[in-house]
């Protein structure tokens, strides 16, 4: 009875007839202004400088913070110059790393897949890009703290890029690591973990008798560096083959994909 009454009012209602002189004022009014959607599609340029303002702020601010440290307790180091320049370095390369994977845990997480992947751009590219910023600023501090640890000397350069790549690389290779294994909320303390026991590790062995800054002992620190690369790269391809993308998930589904 009621669906009757309805269709019914429905009915009684007045249609507007057909105007064909409004439907050619509106087609000529839409050519005017002129829009081009494939004109409006963000350029990779674009895509890459967007990303920088998706990093938070207080990554920034943190960084910030102890690369001026870092710089300081270096220029404080050098006026009376004694060996404490190496362990400075050595210690801060795994924060600075630390640093970026808070920001990383925030995009491999599972709750942010499912909002992430409705981008136009894959998970994949967000990972390449952040990765690819911090990896050029924490190079562009490694050069800048080395120049003021060295003393503009070319050996003394080389020695004090080593002391802080070799720790960062290693930092690296165990963050990427817990990344491509565990992306709940606890990824970021397994990976605060490992960068304390290497903060304890290096700090145990200055105090030591070992004399790991000497010299001597600059085929073993080239050694972990090498060894960090290698890890880091293998575990950064396993987790971008994970992160996948519109044509990964297609192929290999969107399950998440950990050990």
């Amino acid at each position: 009875m009621k669906d009757r009454k309805l269709r019914k009012k429905i009915r009684e209602i007045p249609i507007p007839d057909h105007q064909e002189e409004a439907l050619l004022r509106t087609i000529w009014a839409a050519k005017q202004t002129g829009l081009h959607p494939e004109r409006q599609r963000m350029r990779k340029m674009e895509f890459f400088t967007g990303q920088i303002g998706f990093i938070s702020g207080k990554v920034w601010a943190v960084k910030l913070l102890v690369t001026f440290l870092l710089f300081l307790g270096i220029l404080e180091a050098g006026l009376r110059f004694d060996s404490s320049v190496w362990p400075l370095m050595s210690v801060a390369a795994p924060v600075l790393c630390l640093l970026n994977v808070n920001e990383l845990c925030h995009i491999c997480m599972p709750g942010m897949r499912e909002i992430l992947q409705t981008a136009r751009h894959s998970l994949r590219e967000q990972l390449l890009v952040r990765l690819f910023l911090f990896g050029f600023i924490d190079g562009a501090v490694c050069m800048a703290g080395a120049l003021l640890a060295s003393g503009m000397t070319a050996g003394l350069f080389l020695q004090a890029v080593l002391y802080f790549t070799a720790p960062f690389c290693v930092m690296c290779a165990g963050c990427m690591a817990v990344l491509g294994r565990c992306r709940d909320e606890n990824a970021l303390w397994y990976c605060t973990a490992w960068g304390g026991f290497l903060i304890v590790v290096i700090n145990m062995l200055r105090s030591t008798a070992i004399p790991i800054y000497d010299a001597d002992w600059i085929f073993g620190w080239g050694m972990a560096a090498v060894f960090g690369i290698a890890v880091t790269a293998v575990e950064t391809k396993r987790l971008l083959k994970n992160m996948g993308g519109n044509n990964s998930e297609i192929i290999y589904g969107t399950a998440d994909k950990t050990v």
